[in-house]
């Protein structure tokens, strides 16, 4: 009989080697898509609205177009990856981008308009828990929040890599060039990641599948290391029949659910329309395209920082130490940011804050809602709180286009900005209570992972 080896136990213990690096440098190059494309569209908005004749209070719909589809994307698809696996969700999800991405550039109606934009978001949303799964998964135990939020970082990033190539391009090659780029990166990444990524380990384990592309894969990690007659085993992880949204409401994890799916919804509704309505807002009251690409830029800046750091943090202070305060002095730098339209200066230091509070809270959402589930539904309960977080990004761009045309100041604007992060910051006191519940709930009916 083979000895059997518990090949998560032996990522836990090895360091970190370079393969693991590149496989999430891939995902954080899929990552950066998302923040790309909503710069993109945030720095086209009025030419596009001049093509299709729509006034821009009026275009958030638009917006909103491309975020249902995301918020369907991350709904359906991260189910899916957690039956199908992760890799080849990713690369589809990429693919549908790219191509609706172009087809944004030849867009000459509004219903055309927000079909492609509709797509494009079913794809963006799509991948998102696809690769944060996998980023969690091939990461030693020890540091899956780092991985997690070094990855998601990636999004303000993209976006910062967007707002600086529009703030470029457009001028000179025209507003479409911006799609082309959108187009052209996807396929070339998805053409990578068919050659390069592999399948989750722990995915393939769960469902004891492929023994032989698991030991490949750990032959890259630890080359020489496995032993070659062992079957390769998982810590167990209770079978799920069904639908595996289900299990997100099961033992114990209903309520810290929902408590989390508030501050998902709060926080990334707050992020997406900072940087989809800030450029317009600021160009209303005077301030030049490139200066407010300058602006949103120190908003994308703040937001990588925090995200690339804020696993270190909260590995080193805990979740909640650090989200809630995190939440809160997001909410106040966003109501200080529509105060500060004195000076560029003054708007550049409070979009940075901004950036970086709320950028980090939605970072350390991430590693929350990684950590909370076991590996058979940490796709869904990622994709379902993503979900829940595209849904508020729906509402957010409508509501700013609501305020936009009543008329409200740019003071007004952004303290409504501002409420949603203190009501993500109570929300997650809530989940701070409730989660030793769900956690001795778990522990009691099922396996620790």
């Amino acid at each position: 009989m083979a000895m059997k080896v518990d090949a998560v136990a032996l990522i836990d213990r090895h360091p970190v080697t370079r393969f693991q690096i590149g496989v999430l440098i891939l995902c954080m190059l899929v990552a950066a898509l998302d923040g790309f494309d909503t710069q993109a569209i945030g720095y086209t908005a009025p030419a596009i609205a001049a093509v299709i004749h729509l006034p821009m209070p009026q275009f958030g719909q638009v917006g909103s177009a491309g975020l249902v589809g995301a918020a369907l994307g991350a709904l359906s698809f991260g189910p899916l990856a957690d039956v199908f696996g992760r890799k080849w969700f990713m690369i589809i999800a990429v693919v549908v981008f790219a191509v609706f991405s172009y087809l944004t550039s030849t867009s000459t109606s509004l219903n055309q308009l927000l079909a492609y934009r509709f797509c494009c978001g079913l794809g963006l949303g799509g991948v998102t828990p696809a690769f944060l799964a996998m980023g969690a998964e091939l990461a030693p135990k020890r540091l899956r929040d780092v991985f997690v939020t070094v990855l998601f970082a990636s999004f303000p990033g993209g976006g910062l890599i967007g707002s600086l190539t529009s703030a470029w391009v457009i001028p000179t090659f025209g507003w479409q060039s911006v799609f082309y780029i959108g187009a052209v990166a996807p396929l070339i990444i998805a053409v990578v990641l068919a050659i390069w990524l592999p399948e989750s380990i722990r995915f393939l384990l769960a469902r004891n599948m492929r023994q032989e592309e698991v030991r490949r894969t750990l032959e890259r990690i630890m080359p020489g290391e496995v032993p070659p007659d062992a079957e390769l085993v998982a810590p167990p992880d209770p079978a799920r029949e069904g639908v595996p949204v289900k299990h997100l409401f099961m033992e114990g994890r209903a309520v810290p659910t929902l408590l989390l799916w508030v501050p998902f919804f709060t926080i990334f509704m707050v992020l997406v329309t900072v940087t989809f309505w800030t450029p317009a807002v600021l160009n209303s009251v005077g301030f030049s395209l490139s200066a407010a690409a300058l602006i949103i830029g120190f908003n994308n800046l703040g937001s990588v920082i925090a995200s690339a750091t804020s696993g270190w943090a909260v590995h080193r202070g805990g979740v909640f130490r650090v989200l809630i305060p995190c939440a809160i002095l997001g909410g106040l730098s966003l109501a200080w940011f529509g105060q500060a339209t004195s000076s560029i200066a003054l708007l550049c230091i409070a979009s940075f804050l901004a950036g970086f509070f709320v950028g980090g809270t939605g970072t350390g959402l991430i590693a929350v809602a990684a950590g909370m589930y076991p590996t058979s539904i940490r796709s869904t309960g990622i994709g379902w709180a993503m979900g829940m977080g595209r849904v508020g990004q729906v509402f957010g761009p409508i509501l700013a286009g609501v305020i936009v045309g009543l008329g409200y100041k740019v003071g007004g604007i952004f303290y409504a900005a501002a409420v949603p992060c203190f009501i993500a910051a109570l929300f997650l006191v809530f989940l701070y209570f409730a989660r030793p519940v769900m956690e001795a709930d778990a522990a009691a009916r099922a396996p620790a992972e």
